[in-house]
């Protein structure tokens, strides 16, 4: 009785070193600062409207929804939970295929698996990563663009004024259709023909 007590002691013990030199060493618990925090228990996706694997939750502040400009749904949907990333894959693909959703493309690398799946004139994209013992799963949807669209940039930061050049070499603004600088820049655009020094070389623009 005396000498288990002492090895479970010495066990307790060296648990402890080992803990402690852990994190002299910066190896912390990866979940220690987990930004996925307010998890909601759900077995039906919000966006998709079709069962989900058990042990998922819902984290509601990571997502969003909406619809588009069209009237279409759109949205993200974020969950995570202790299951298989493969084996959840499978049930929600048997689960959107049975619910009219055309599976488009599928990717896997890795610690990383990607799913396209189609429903007229619906998009859905969705991710599964494996984190340790979790999976995290993303669910993007939205409307499938047409043919010949053009890819919108995000709107500009309110607090960032005039649109001018941020990066190194963007000294010059877009042209607009006359070939003269649209605005925003520090200086005008060059002419064509004209020769600029850059370095010890020389360059016709």
């Amino acid at each position: 009785m005396r000498r288990q007590l002492v090895t479970s002691i010495l066990a307790l013990f060296v648990c402890t070193v080992l803990l402690s030199g852990c994190a002299s060493m910066g190896l912390e618990n990866p979940f220690a600062s987990d930004p996925l925090t307010g998890g909601v228990d759900t077995t039906t996706s919000a966006l998709l409207n079709v069962p989900l694997p058990a042990g998922l939750q819902r984290y509601p502040s990571h997502g969003y929804s909406g619809t588009t400009s069209g009237g279409g749904r759109q949205g993200l949907e974020v969950l995570r939970g202790n299951v298989n990333a493969a084996a959840c894959a499978m049930e929600i693909f048997s689960a959107l295929k049975s619910h009219g959703w055309q599976l488009r493309l599928a990717l896997h690398k890795e610690d990383h698996m990607l799913q396209v799946y189609e429903k007229g004139t619906e998009m859905a994209v969705l991710t599964f990563r494996s984190q340790a013992v979790l999976t995290i799963l993303e669910i993007w949807l939205g409307e499938r663009l047409p043919d010949g669209a053009t890819l919108e940039m995000p709107l500009e930061d309110p607090g960032v004024s005039g649109g001018g050049a941020e990066l190194p070499g963007e000294e010059y603004g877009p042209l607009n259709e006359a070939g003269e600088s649209s605005g925003g820049a520090s200086a005008p655009a060059p002419k064509p023909g004209t020769v600029e020094q850059w370095g010890v070389e020389e360059r016709a623009l």
